[in-house]
């Protein structure tokens, strides 16, 4: 592997996926979010099926391009191959722009004020497993502690 190119001392690492809203923007958050919000309107059951009905119509949209064929095979995968088919159709797409997509037709279909918008994703991530945190984002979080970790060295050493 290259080494990491270098600015004014720090190293430059990227993200694999386009940007770091992609590891946490994913059907089943953006559902169990909407559902957890909802889930004291019971008259309405929680508005799970304009939740499910909003949301796949969305990924078919954004995700496939409309392709019915493609949607509904990944649609009828196993949980894994359906992890595995989103990770790889959405590698380069901006999922906070979905995800805002997503949100506001929800909002327009209920009547509603929009759930989230880009700045507030962050919340999506305690409706996302633990196990389902990739590696990567391990990864540069051990980078980021490692730089503090240096910094608060050199700063013990010269104080």
């Amino acid at each position: 592997m290259p080494a990491a190119p270098t600015e004014s001392g720090l190293s430059i690492r990227y993200w694999q996926r386009y940007e770091c809203e992609n590891y946490v923007v994913t059907p089943d958050t953006l559902a169990a979010f909407a559902r957890n919000y909802y889930r004291d309107t019971p008259l309405f059951g929680g508005f799970q099926s304009e939740v499910d009905e909003t949301l796949d119509a969305a990924i078919l949209e954004r995700i496939f391009a409309g392709r019915e064929q493609d949607f509904a095979i990944w649609r009828a995968a196993d949980e894994a191959t359906r992890r595995l088919l989103w990770e790889a159709r959405t590698e380069r797409v901006k999922l906070s722009t979905f995800a805002e997509q997503f949100f506001r037709r929800l909002a327009q279909r209920l009547g509603h004020a929009m759930l989230l918008r880009k700045g507030e994703l962050h919340r999506l991530v305690e409706y996302l497993p633990v196990e389902r945190i990739p590696d990567e984002v391990a990864d540069k979080l051990d980078l980021v502690a490692a730089l503090f970790a240096s910094a608060r060295c050199e700063e013990t050493a010269t104080g």
